[in-house]
């Protein structure tokens, strides 16, 4: 079910921007390995229709949305509160452009690229928040945090949960920490939670809209696009409670951010309503594949890995100032996400949302060069 499935001819970034160099792309955060069969079916069907033009959700997508918090998160939402998007990135781009008011936006570091970006595109200027390897744990530097909400021009909080490259997962005791400070500062959170869905280690997912004291303050970004491996189709939501910043968002966002692709709203609506074992045998799938790397990278001298709570993507350390990971996993001939563009230049990230086969291939590789190298 879950074996790497052959992209040649799919223009797919992940396979085509370094296929002249022969690497194993581990980069980009989409799967190689085969959507849902019942989201598959889905798309045929509605394909025999021969016109593809402009489409609004409709009533029984945003109720698989509603069904959706309600079973995995035990969150009871309304479905007026969902603003469909085309994804999640420009999704906290408008969140900068509407709430920033070209003031500070504070982001956590490490944090992937387009969202270390977001702030300056809109205006902003981008505060990081370090996020550390603390008491056996990833940490919020909570002191930075708080005062820096303090600032005057501090009007936005853009947070990663499950954060992305670590894989942390927030707990609620954090997250209500982070809404008194919101609230005492009067700052607005906007939580990207697109891995939510991708939890290894059943940690419970805790979404920002349902926290004490973010109801009215708060947009949360969800999609199923990672976790059913739809991505390409541009389609996600945002789950705003609060009406005014529902009509401020919706105002905005009017002639400026298209609607989704027809075919991301019939997925959405089949991940979220078809496809629970699915979801449960990708999990499982998952967990092994973290396994065979966190068991080949133990003995390599001068790598750390940390076994992340949630996403298929592992964030890898490097344990020696001398050592920048990228430069070694290109010469043992795979593509990683390099980290200087996460904001550490020595790390790297490494995609095992792929066939376990493709997993043994990339660390019996990494294996057999770190014997020769070092």
């Amino acid at each position: 079910m879950f074996d790497t499935v052959n992209r040649d001819n799919t223009h797919a970034i992940k396979w085509e921007r370094y296929r002249d160099k022969n690497l194993l792309p581990m980069w980009v955060a989409d799967m190689d390995i085969a959507s849902p069969e019942a989201i598959q079916r889905a798309f045929i069907e509605r394909m025999q229709h021969p016109i593809y033009g402009y489409t609004h959700p409709w009533p029984s997508l945003n109720q698989s949305v509603v069904d959706w918090c309600q079973s995995q998160y035990g969150w009871s939402i309304d479905a007026s509160w969902i603003v469909w998007m085309p994804g999640v990135v420009p999704s906290f781009n408008l969140a900068c452009m509407t709430y920033g008011k070209g003031g500070r936006v504070l982001i956590q570091t490490p944090n992937y690229p387009p969202l270390l970006a977001a702030p300056t595109n809109q205006g902003c200027t981008p505060v990081k928040i370090p996020t550390t390897w603390t008491d056996n744990q990833w940490q919020i530097d909570w002191q930075a945090l708080e005062q820096e909400m303090a600032h005057p021009e501090c009007h936005l909080f853009i947070l990663c949960n499950p954060m992305n490259p670590n894989g942390a997962v927030l707990r609620a005791d954090e997250l209500a920490k982070i809404s008194a400070l919101c609230s005492e500062h009067n700052v607005l959170l906007c939580s990207d939670e697109i891995h939510c869905d991708l939890i290894l280690d059943g940690t419970p997912h805790t979404p920002a809209g349902s926290v004490a004291g973010l109801e009215e303050s708060s947009i949360t970004l969800m999609a199923a696009s990672k976790t059913f491996n739809i991505a390409g189709l541009g389609c996600s939501f945002a789950i705003i409670p609060g009406e005014d910043l529902r009509k401020q968002w919706q105002k905005r966002m009017l002639d400026l951010i298209p609607y989704p692709n027809f075919l991301g709203y019939i997925g959405a609506e089949v991940a979220f309503t078809e496809c629970h074992q699915w979801h449960q045998k990708l999990l499982a799938h998952l967990k092994t594949n973290q396994q065979i790397m966190a068991d080949a990278l133990a003995p390599l001298e001068g790598i750390i890995y940390r076994p992340q709570s949630a996403t298929f993507l592992a964030w890898i350390e490097s344990g020696r100032e001398d050592l920048s990971l990228d430069t070694h996993l290109i010469n043992a001939g795979i593509m990683p996400s390099e980290g200087k563009f996460f904001g550490n230049a020595k790390n790297i990230r490494l995609n095992f949302g792929t066939g376990t086969e493709t997993v043994i291939q990339a660390m019996e590789m990494l294996t057999d060069y770190w014997k020769k190298t070092f």
